[in-house]
């Protein structure tokens, strides 16, 4: 009652109900520090309130200060979205593939079989949490150590509205023999098992694996259609929502070695949610509208 009473006393005196200058809290920034923390994240925007701060020397003053100032001046801290580097080829097969199969019925996607290759390292992805004592942060025992070339395994599946296909798993580099060899293995007996009536496509991107003579004269030799793919489009392929549940759900079980990790992999192909499927398909159907 005692602050209401206060605005109302206050509005009657100065007709509005804004705090008085030199009331509340004072800044613990001065307006040259607020000009330099602005420009700098102008001029650097891949940076951090904590990176700022050190860079500055703003000793007085915590990170959650300088995150304050950065949105006063509406810049904002958000993940930095990844661009791939189109050229104005690859632009307009963009759109060429939109116009091609804009006309597409859901009938027609459901006989697509959609393959593609990921690979998952064994160490661990993003933040990494340690349990440690006070004081202790830069114990070589407790600090994580980058690897630049983890060991990991690499995993080749194939998919369809219908059902998940097979899957090939594998450490070797992936060249135009092993992919032959896992195309012979695999594609045409998921094909036959997820479209009983015979009439499907297949979609692969553009890597020189795939575009390669050997692999082209294989699927030919076979009968094996083709989409024309877009470069730089796994935003038009339904699988990278699969790749994205799978390696999920492998990272949670935190795999001990190679062998473990190519056990796990092979055990979370097997249980994706049909659900998932197609749905995923459904998104991708839509997606080159968005082009």
């Amino acid at each position: 009652m005692k602050t209401i009473g206060h605005w109302i006393q206050h509005w009657k005196q100065h007709g509005d109900v804004e705090d008085e200058s030199g009331r509340g809290r004072k800044r613990k920034t001065t307006e040259e520090a607020d000009h330099a923390i602005i420009a700098a994240a102008e001029q650097q925007p891949f940076t951090t309130p904590r990176i700022l701060r050190a860079e500055l020397e703003l000793d007085d003053v915590s990170a959650k200060t300088v995150r304050r100032r950065l949105n006063e001046a509406g810049l904002y801290g958000r993940v930095s979205k990844h661009e791939y580097p189109y050229t104005p080829t690859h632009l307009r097969k963009r759109l060429s593939f939109a116009g091609g199969y804009g006309n597409w019925t859901e009938d027609q996607w459901d006989t697509v079989l959609w393959s593609d290759e990921t690979s998952i390292e064994l160490s661990p992805h993003g933040q990494v949490w340690v349990q440690r004592p006070i004081g202790e942060a830069f114990n070589p025992k407790y600090m994580r150590t980058q690897q630049l070339h983890s060991p990991g395994a690499s995993l080749w599946g194939c998919m369809a509205a219908s059902g998940m296909g097979e899957y090939h798993i594998y450490t070797d580099e992936l060249d135009r023999f092993v992919m032959r060899d896992i195309l012979s293995q695999h594609l045409l007996s998921s094909a036959a098992r997820l479209f009983p009536p015979g009439s499907w496509w297949l979609q692969q991107d553009g890597d020189p694996a795939h575009t390669s003579g050997l692999v082209q004269q294989w699927l030919f030799t076979h009968g094996v259609q083709c989409i024309d793919w877009p470069p730089y489009s796994p935003d038009l392929n339904p699988i990278e929502n699969v790749w994205n549940d799978i390696k999920r759900r492998v990272e949670k079980r935190n795999a001990k070695d190679i062998e473990q990790l190519k056990q796990h992999l092979a055990e979370e192909w097997e249980v994706t949610d049909p659900i998932l499927l197609n749905r995923s398909e459904r998104v991708a159907d839509r997606a080159w509208v968005q082009q």
